[in-house]
């Protein structure tokens, strides 16, 4: 290989490995936050545009507001980066969280108490109301976000989203499918 060939040799080999190192996995990752938004509740949608995506160099972020789910697509890094962050302690090229201040409600790890919003009666985005489970009960107070039997006859305690469906989503097979899909095709398409 002639002298002035070896750099154009080398971001070729850069750009084959962040490929096949990050594609997949960014894939992957925005696959996993698309379902989380399908899986999880959406009344005003703010919660399911609060997913993030931490990569080695940045954090992409979802804007928070109401609406229905908006998709997030993390930005391109370099198969030196990639590489650093697999040299690294933790080994991890992403990190998928929600920010929400009511995540760990939303996503039924903390008990709390639950009303409906009086400006919200129902909820607010299409996938809310396809997804709305009401009941003929009134919530307990201090309950899981996703528990709504228990209570008294007569009242109306709703979810969008079923009780554990996070750990349901993760543990069910959910999770290891769409990692699996997206790894498979970056495999047999690298980019």
């Amino acid at each position: 290989m002639a002298r002035n060939q070896l750099p154009k040799a080398l971001e070729e080999l850069d750009r084959v490995f962040a490929t096949t190192l990050f594609n997949g996995p960014k894939a992957a990752a925005e696959r996993v936050v698309r379902d989380l938004q399908q899986a999880g509740p959406s009344w005003t949608g703010k919660f399911s545009n609060s997913w993030q995506i931490e990569t080695p160099t940045n954090t992409v972020k979802g804007d928070g507001q109401p609406g229905e789910p908006r998709p997030l697509s993390t930005p391109a890094v370099s198969g030196r980066q990639v590489t650093r962050s697999f040299l690294s302690q933790d080994k991890v090229v992403f990190r998928i969280s929600n920010y929400s201040p009511y995540a760990a409600e939303a996503t039924d790890e903390v008990q709390s108490t639950f009303e409906r919003p009086k400006n919200a009666p129902i909820p607010q985005t299409q996938l809310g109301l396809r997804k709305w489970d009401e009941q003929d009960t009134t919530r307990l107070r201090n309950t899981y976000r996703g528990q709504t039997t228990g209570g008294r006859p007569g009242g109306s305690a709703s979810r969008t989203a079923p009780l554990d469906w996070l750990a349901t989503y993760a543990d069910g097979g959910a999770l290891n499918k769409a990692v699996k899909i997206e790894m498979d095709a970056a495999l047999r398409n690298p980019r």
